[in-house]
């Protein structure tokens, strides 16, 4: 009984170890929304699996798709968590374009949306119907994905703006003998004024953001616009400068 006992549980093993179709161990947990196997995979010394599941994460399909944008188009929300975690990369695209959000706001997955944004997927990428996302969701009739991807354009543009800012701030290269003592610290206390603004709104529309970001660029942008004038040469060694 023992024996019997033992052999089936190795054809047990065995049969769950069959991959679906024209898949490799990586889409075939997607598809199965196995998340335990996948995680199996990478931490189980003796998975069959282990040394070349890592490079399959961004191995995509004959039809040209990732696990990851066959995750998006299905909302397996909890294995785009861990293919991110494993290293899969939320801006790859296809031949034509296409990346995981395109898929995720084309199937109406919002919050498939947010994790993929959460970890700097790009909203401007545009496949070969010059769509972004955004788009894409709105030829779908995907409502609530088009709110979500404005909201969140508005909230990395701002955000964008802010970390530029910032850079050309800390570039000596830049700002040397442009900016005053005063445009600096305008600059830094404004950028500063809406980092904490965003960090304290956490219930920000997107026209909260859009209005953010305008009265910001009201304010640096003439601070800026002196990185396109000309820069004051200094006049040659022992001549004065002209008044």
């Amino acid at each position: 009984m023992a024996l019997e006992g033992e052999a089936h549980e190795e054809e047990q093993q065995e049969e769950r170890e069959i991959l679906l179709p024209n898949c490799t161990i990586a889409t075939h947990c997607v598809l199965k929304n196995d998340v335990t196997r996948f995680t199996l995979c990478f931490e189980n010394d003796e998975d069959p699996y282990k040394e070349t599941v890592g490079e399959l994460i961004n191995q995509r399909d004959d039809d040209g798709k990732s696990p990851l944008d066959i995750a998006a188009t299905l909302g397996r929300l909890q294995m785009i968590k861990e293919l991110i975690a494993r290293g899969a990369d939320v801006n790859s695209v296809t031949e034509k374009g296409f990346c995981a959000l395109h898929y995720a706001a084309s199937w109406g997955h919002v919050e498939v949306l947010k994790v993929l944004i959460g970890h700097n997927a790009n909203l401007q990428q545009r496949n070969v119907h010059n769509e972004r996302p955004r788009e894409t969701a709105l030829r779908y009739n995907q409502t609530e994905c088009v709110d979500f991807l404005d909201w969140a354009e508005a909230k990395v543009a701002l955000q964008e703006t802010i970390r530029t800012t910032i850079e050309t701030l800390q570039d000596p290269e830049k700002v040397q003998g442009r900016f005053t003592k005063e445009d600096k610290s305008i600059l830094q206390n404004t950028c500063k004024e809406k980092n904490e603004w965003m960090e304290n709104t956490p219930d920000a529309t997107t026209q909260d953001f859009i209005t953010q970001k305008a009265t910001l660029e009201e304010v640096i942008g003439p601070i800026l616009l002196k990185l396109t004038e000309p820069r004051d040469e200094p006049p040659p060694k022992g001549q004065k400068k002209s008044k």
